[in-house]
């Protein structure tokens, strides 16, 4: 049931061992038949300028599916909002990941709807639909209800009742009644994802000194990339790119930049303990880009906080005192939008979680 070459599109290779290893293990189980194509490790800029990477594609009778990776071993908990990894004694809190490949899938949807392929053929894009891939063979998910939407395991691939990635791939995951794709469809949508510019994914990219790892984090107009210095390997920097590469306008570029350069200005005279110190301002191919510190041990606080159980042992005057902290911090930011704004996100999700609100996450 392997998929041969003329359906197994690689755009680039992958550099980890966990992850090419589940992509054969994708490859092998999939039919090699008309519609079924799948492309990998690729990125693409969308509308907004956002860089998107994708760890597969693929284009299924039922529709196209957006398929990210995640091949930690060890006991997964978790809600819609954060999932919980313990291994080897230790956890790890993460936002669900289901909500960062359901923007992604959106944006692609998005871009594709308007490339030539498409609108020559006179069809309507199949939906784009998210679904994470837990690929470790010694995971022991216990994700339950809606916390489970759209996640899969390895299942029991060539069974009718299959529960795993595969059967979701080959019937699809969501419960409205789509149309078939067939192949015709098939060859416009490749043909569009050319012309969309789908590349290689771009994790060497830089920024000054500095090459873009993973995304931490995004907002309106702006993402931020952890980054590592090209020589000194030792020194870590947090890269708030603003997006204006493909702004919808000149003036939606221009206030961008405005709002960069006034992000720059106003936080380089900060010096507080509970702020990241701006350390420069760069222009990139993507966009101007602001350099903060980074502490890449860094743990969001909430996600702390839910690690290691700190909540329920914190009496109500030590989290008053967190948050007056917060208080104090937000204070000192709140002139600098939209920096404050993205700030608070995670700041207010802190307090939040240390008064037992997990709702409000």
């Amino acid at each position: 049931m392997t998929l041969s070459a003329a359906r197994w599109h690689v755009i680039a290779e992958s550099n980890f061992a966990w992850e090419r290893e589940a992509l054969e293990w994708l490859r092998s189980h999939l039919p090699d038949r008309d519609p079924w194509h799948v492309w990998t490790n690729f990125e693409f800029i969308d509308d907004e300028g956002k860089v998107s990477e994708v760890d597969a594609l693929v284009l299924a009778p039922a529709g196209l599916f957006l398929v990210e990776i995640k091949s930690r071993p060890g006991v997964l908990t978790g809600d819609v909002h954060s999932w919980t990894w313990a291994t080897d004694g230790r956890s790890t809190t993460v936002d669900n990941p289901v909500i960062l490949a359901n923007r992604k899938a959106k944006r692609l949807a998005s871009l594709l709807r308007r490339q030539p392929a498409v609108i020559k053929a006179k069809m309507r894009l199949p939906f784009v639909e998210p679904a994470i891939f837990l690929s470790s063979s010694s995971l022991a998910c216990r994700l339950e209800g809606l916390a489970r939407t759209a996640t899969f395991q390895h299942g029991r691939p060539g069974t009718v009742d299959d529960p795993g990635i595969v059967g979701a791939l080959a019937n699809g995951i969501s419960n409205s009644a789509t149309k078939a794709v067939d192949a015709q469809q098939a060859r416009a949508i490749a043909r569009a994802l050319a012309e969309a510019g789908i590349r290689p994914s771009n994790k060497h990219q830089q920024v000054g000194d500095y090459r873009l790892g993973k995304l931490l984090s995004e907002g309106q107009g702006f993402q931020d990339w952890e980054a590592q210095h090209v020589s000194i390997d030792t020194v870590h920097r947090r890269v708030r790119i603003y997006t204006v590469a493909k702004a919808s306008s000149p003036e939606v570029r221009a206030t961008r930049v405005r709002q960069a350069r006034r992000e720059f200005e106003i936080l380089e005279g900060i010096d507080h303990p509970g702020i990241l110190k701006v350390k420069d301002y760069k222009e990139s191919e993507l966009g101007p880009a602001l350099i903060f510190d980074h502490d890449p041990k860094a743990i969001r606080l909430d996600h702390w906080l839910r690690d290691r159980d700190v909540g329920k042992d914190l009496s109500i005057t030590q989290r008053l005192q967190l948050v007056r902290d917060i208080a104090e911090t937000l204070e000192v930011v709140r002139h600098a939008r939209p920096a404050a704004l993205s700030t608070a996100r995670f700041l207010s999700a802190g307090a939040a979680a240390a008064f037992g609100r997990t709702d409000a996450l």
